[in-house]
This record gives structure tokens, sequence and C-alpha cells, in this order.
């Protein structure tokens, strides 16, 4: 299953916010499941597609004030609402809101909307796993991988439409 669920950041401020969005596939594997003859997209889903907004807002945010390639790693969710079904088809749109980031930690609130309705919002911290340090607790190798994927991100055009100088 493909856990990508960003199709595009839209507009990043660092700092502050950050909007994508993304459109639901028909195709999509947990529909079979999810729930047969009326698919609907989990609200675990929603969260990780938030979630993922967030985490590139946390990415740019930190590596533009303090140059630190940094992993936001999903450590909290907190006062997940889910007001209506989201359905394949469906173009969801996602907002994250920077509220507070530390050197080990940050949180955002997200929320999802589809036609102007919001179907969703939560509260996410992340934990900051530091790609640039030497004591990182990733292996060698995987902390490579993960800083070119940090870099390859942070210099995306289809990742981050606006300008964060």
């Amino acid at each position: 299953m493909r856990f990508e669920l960003l199709e595009s950041v839209d507009h990043l401020d660092v700092g502050r916010q950050a909007r994508g969005h993304t459109t639901i596939s028909a195709d999509t594997e947990y529909f079979r499941g999810h729930f047969p003859g009326y698919p609907v997209v989990p609200g675990v889903m929603l969260i990780e597609a938030m979630a993922q907004l967030g985490g590139r807002l946390v990415q740019v945010t930190v590596r533009t004030n303090t140059g630190r390639a940094v992993l936001p790693m999903l450590a909290k969710v907190d006062r997940a609402v889910f007001r209506r079904p989201v359905r394949p088809g469906e173009r969801l749109d996602l907002v994250a809101n920077l509220k507070a980031v530390s050197d080990a930690a940050a949180r955002i609130n997200g929320e999802a909307v589809v036609d102007g309705r919001r179907v969703a919002s939560v509260e996410i911290m992340y934990a900051l796993i530091d790609l640039t340090d030497d004591a990182t607790a990733v292996a060698d190798v995987d902390a490579r991988a993960l800083r070119e994927w940090s870099d390859r991100i942070y210099r995306s055009p289809t990742h981050v439409a606006a300008s964060h100088e």
C-alpha cells in the first residue's frame, strides 16, 4: 500500500502554515474492505494525510530556521474529529498550522476539507529525529537515505510551492 498521500503542497509559509491537497482515487486498496458497496476513506488515513502535510511544514521550518535536517515522526494524536465520510473521487484540501517547535518536538493543528466543508481535524505532535547529528539513533545507511529523501522534499517544487527563503 502506498503511504505518500499528498499530491502537492500548494502553499508553505515557513513557521506558520502549509496548504496541500490530494484526490482520493477509487482504486485505492483500502476501499475493498472499507466498506463494500459504500467506500469510505478510513479516519486513520485522513490523519496520516494531515500528518504528512504538517511534517513537511515542520521539516522545512526547522531546515530554514536552523539548517538542521529532521525527520518528523508521529508521536501523539489528540482531538481527532471526523465530521463526515470522505468518498472516492473527492478532492481533499489539507491545512496544517504550526503551533510549536523545539529542538526535539513540534506540534500542528490539521484540517481536512472537501468542497469547502471541514470533514476532519486533529492536533498532532511530532518527535524530531535529527538527521544531521552524528549521534543519531538511526543507522548510518538509513540516515543517509533519509537525508537524501529530506533534501529532495526540501528542494522539490511539487512539494513546496511557496518560497521558503
